[in-house]
């Protein structure tokens, strides 16, 4: 096997690869620590593939690869990849949409059409929730914090609206926060899961305001989340979507999301 074509996301953590093999789209994840693996597997399948590279890594996997690669502008490659897998797993009918990619970062777009420009963007992310998770419970691993979030119950940290209207009946939802970490001066009743259910809950609610008030200022009701952050962490997509349909919006998430910017620079004409 040898694909013509490849694509190539180097992000922060992780090497991240999008190709064709059938006219089938294929992606793979490589670490930096094991770049000989990544170097011999390239010289196999993509020998004389033509190679677009993209992330705030590229200069670095450029100069260890064989073959001379074209670069992309991160934030051209992943609302162009974000696009074509939302076209690609029909979760999305409109030609209209709010994407958000939840990395180390966040970064809002607008999707028009086959159009996107990047409108917005926070550094709350995924850097944030391992280094406060890090900070809170002394640990930086994603799916431990991803697990304890899952086991944790946000009531015994978060202050929400029934606390502070109790003994009466709330105006809106009781459940609704009122206040992240409203209730850090009490930790001795919040556990490690708890903790971590709380940093998630924020992380996602704080995500989410911003893309329902991008959405709302623009009349979108369709608000797609994706990246490495939200890959495989049920916590945090558990919450976006509950909050985001609280707004009067509705979620979607990408199945190959966190391969958005590998996919866009594959697809780089």
């Amino acid at each position: 096997m040898s694909v013509k074509r490849i694509g190539i996301d180097a992000g922060g953590s992780l090497i991240k690869l999008a190709y064709f093999e059938d006219e089938k789209l294929h992606v793979r994840t490589h670490s930096y620590h094991d770049m000989p693996s990544f170097i011999q597997w390239m010289g196999i399948i993509a020998p004389n593939a033509k190679i677009v590279v993209t992330g705030g890594k590229s200069r670095h996997i450029q100069e260890r690869l064989a073959t001379p690669a074209v670069e992309m502008d991160e934030f051209a490659a992943t609302p162009a990849g974000a696009a074509y897998l939302l076209q690609q797993e029909a979760k999305h009918s409109l030609k209209t949409s709010i994407l958000v990619n939840i990395g180390t970062g966040t970064s809002f777009y607008l999707l028009k059409e086959d159009a996107a420009e990047r409108i917005g963007g926070t550094g709350v992310g995924g850097g944030t929730l391992l280094g406060l998770g890090n900070l809170l419970v002394g640990t930086d691993t994603f799916k431990e914090i991803v697990s304890l979030a899952g086991k944790g119950k946000r009531s015994a940290v978060d202050l929400q609206v029934k606390d502070i209207y109790e003994p009466l009946e709330p105006p809106i939802p009781g459940h609704f926060t009122a206040s992240n970490f409203g209730k850090a001066f009490s930790f001795d009743a919040a556990g490690k899961d708890d903790l971590m259910a709380a940093l998630v809950g924020m992380i996602a609610e704080t995500v989410m305001l911003m893309a329902v008030q991008a959405a709302a200022s623009r009349q979108i009701k369709d608000i797609v989340y994706f990246g490495g952050t939200v890959a495989g962490n049920l916590p945090l997509q558990s919450v976006l979507k509950e909050a985001t349909h609280a707004f009067g919006c509705r979620a979607l998430f990408l199945d190959k999301g966190e391969y958005s910017g590998a996919v866009g620079a594959l697809l780089q004409q």
